[in-house]
Order: C-alpha cells, then sequence, then structure tokens
C-alpha cells in the first residue's frame, strides 16, 4: 500500500497524520513538503477547491492548477509516487490534496476541517467531536479527541532507557505540561506559584519526582516564576522551559515515557489526547478563566473523561487528585481516536 503524506511544516498539523499512518505498519507512505508559490496564490487554489472541489476536473486543468500554485520540487515528488491514498491535516494542503486525489487517482483523506475547502468533498474526513457535523455524512469518522503519535508500548520500551541515560532514580514521578494563553483560558502567576507549592509538597511526602515542561503559549512571568521554585531541587530532575535553551529534544514524549501520572492544562487540546492515549492516568489541571463562555473542547473532555482513566482538577483539589491516581490499582483505560481513524482509512480502501 502506498500513500502520500501532504505536510504544511505544523508539527500539530503532521503529527496527526503520522499518527494514522504509523498505525498502518503495512503501509509505505511518502512524506512531501508542500511549497506554495506564495501566499496568494495558496490562497486562490483553496478558494477554487471550496467552488470546484466536487467536480471532476480535466486533468489539465488539474496541473495548470498545481503548476500555478505549487513549486518544481513538490510538484516533482508528486509526480514520482503511484499512491492509493493522500492524507493530510491542515487546511494549506487540503486542496493539493483534492486535486492531487484526482490526478493520480487516489482516495483522499484529512485529519480536521479545512477551511475553506470544507469535508465535503474528501473520500474520508477524521473529526473531533467538536467539530462534527450536525447531519452524519459517510465520509466523516468521529472521534473524541485528535490522532496523535503517541502509543503506550513506545512508551514503555522507552522508559527504561531515557532513565538509563539521564541517570534518574528508580522512583513514580508526575509529568506536569503547562499550557498558556488562548482565548478562554490563562495561567496567572498566582495560580501557578499555588501550583508549585501543591505538588512539590505532594512530592516530597511521597518521594515522588517531578518533570515538568512548558509551551510557547505560557506567559513568560509564569514560565520565570517556575524557574526560580524548580531549577534547583532534586524533585524535579527534568525542567523544560520553552523559552529557554532545550534540553531534550523531545520533552514531551520523554515525561510521558517517564510518568506515572501525567496532569496537563486545560488549554492544550491536542495535549490532553496525547496524554489520554498514553496508558499513563492523567489530570486535566484547570486554569484561570478569561471569559464566562467555555469552549467546545469542555464537552469534549467530559466524553474522554468516560472513556479513559482522566480526571479534571483545580490547583486547590490536584493534592487529593493525585493520591487518588496513584492509589488507583483499576486497569488503566486508553484513548483509541488513532487506531479508530486508522482502521478507518483501511476500510476506505477495501471499498
Amino acid at each position: 500500500m502506498q500513500a502520500i503524506l501532504l505536510s504544511d511544516g505544523k508539527p500539530g498539523h503532521y503529527n496527526q497524520s503520522l499518527g494514522v499512518i504509523e498505525r498502518m505498519p503495512e503501509c509505505e507512505y511518502h512524506w512531501i513538503d508542500v511549497r506554495f508559490r506564495s501566499k496568494q496564490r495558496d490562497n486562490l487554489l483553496r478558494v477554487l477547491m471550496r467552488l470546484f472541489g466536487g467536480f471532476r476536473l480535466p486533468r489539465q486543468l488539474i496541473k495548470a492548477c498545481l503548476h500555478m500554485a505549487l513549486e518544481r520540487d513538490t510538484l516533482d515528488e508528486i509526480y514520482a509516487v503511484e499512491p492509493d491514498f493522500i492524507l493530510s491535516t491542515g487546511s494549506s494542503v487540503a486542496a493539493p490534496n483534492l486535486l492531487i486525489g484526482q490526478l493520480l487517482d487516489a482516495k483522499t483523506v484529512t485529519c480536521r476541517r479545512p477551511s475553506p475547502v470544507g469535508v465535503h468533498h474528501f473520500d474520508l474526513t477524521i473529526l473531533p467531536q467538536m467539530h462534527w457535523p450536525h447531519r452524519n455524512r459517510s465520509n466523516v469518522c468521529k472521534t473524541l479527541g485528535v490522532p496523535n503519535r503517541v502509543r503506550p508500548e513506545k512508551l514503555e520500551m522507552q522508559r527504561k532507557e531515557l532513565q538509563a541515560d539521564l541517570d534518574l532514580s528508580n522512583q513514580r514521578r508526575v509529568g506536569i505540561l503547562i499550557g498558556g494563553e488562548d482565548r478562554y483560558d490563562t495561567i496567572t502567576k498566582t495560580t501557578a506559584c499555588r501550583l508549585v507549592e501543591v505538588v512539590h509538597q505532594f512530592a516530597t511526602r511521597r518521594d515522588i519526582q517531578l518533570l515538568l515542561t512548558t509551551s510557547r503559549r505560557t506567559p513568560l512571568p509564569v514560565e520565570n516564576l517556575i524557574s526560580e521554585q524548580l531549577s534547583n531541587t532534586q524533585r524535579c530532575p527534568i525542567l523544560v522551559l520553552a523559552h529557554g535553551e532545550e534540553s531534550l529534544t523531545d520533552p514531551v514524549g520523554t515525561i510521558f515515557a517517564l510518568s506515572d501520572v501525567i496532569v496537563v492544562t486545560e488549554d492544550s487540546f491536542s495535549m490532553v489526547c496525547e496524554a489520554a492515549s498514553s496508558g499513563k492516568r492523567v489530570i486535566i489541571l484547570e486554569v484561570d478563566r478569561k471569559t464566562r463562555h467555555r469552549p467546545k473542547r469542555d464537552k469534549v473532555y467530559s466524553e474522554i473523561m468516560r472513556h479513559a482513566s482522566v480526571k479534571r482538577s483545580d490547583v486547590e483539589d490536584l493534592e487529593a487528585s493525585l493520591e487518588a491516581a496513584f492509589a488507583d490499582e483499576n486497569p488503566i483505560q486508553l484513548l483509541q481516536d488513532t487506531q479508530q481513524a486508522a482502521t478507518a482509512v483501511r476500510q476506505l480502501l477495501k471499498n
């Protein structure tokens, strides 16, 4: 089985595509970085496919559109493959996906709702619950969260190797993933200070290690506070600050592999999905509200909590939530969105 994976260069997008295709070991994929001649031509191609994506276009017109919009090296890579399907995530690569699918007679698959092209013209669209259409569509695979590359068996293999490489003692660990600003939420210095106080107190009392990383969206004052509080404590052997020099090539993956319980702030939807897929117990940490209106992801979190070993907590109840997570002896339930998406692609190719 042959596939083309179209990348827009954004890790949050192409990791969704990689997550799906990595669950299909029978498939050989060809990674193509899509480069446009200009942003204007990118936008023009999107509008054209919004209007005419549902029509069977002449081959010469398809080629003319691709040559108008894409750089020569991208075209050469496309023409060198005879794929069974095209896979992409993101709006800018959606129009090329549809055109290449028609040109090479391949199935078209997208992992999110691309704007303004929409989902109607794709053979398969993988949509998280917050973007489910009001009407059932035969070409939509409904998942709770978004596909990702996190696999429990891979994390387990990495755990001992990382523990030896990083010279870590054989202790239980809490991984903490701090997000930051978005339209609905933020994390203030007051909340961050209380968070550090709570987790450090818990770790000291239970002889547990802390592993923490921030994101590019974390406010700099909050990151500086976390650095001041945790950078010199042996309780936190891994502290990776997004605005500083990264000491690890994959801090999130490292923390997933080494942690027994993962705490992730509620603003990071994709990170929550990854954590819920990791085979670890997860706590979604509520932070500071910027508005009374709540995002669609809140309803999705309620569903994820029903299907996976995930709880929600505010900072004041976090210590009790951590105690409960470490005491829980029930089998861990994990999110299966990525496997569900890969199964849907296989079924598409059988039809």
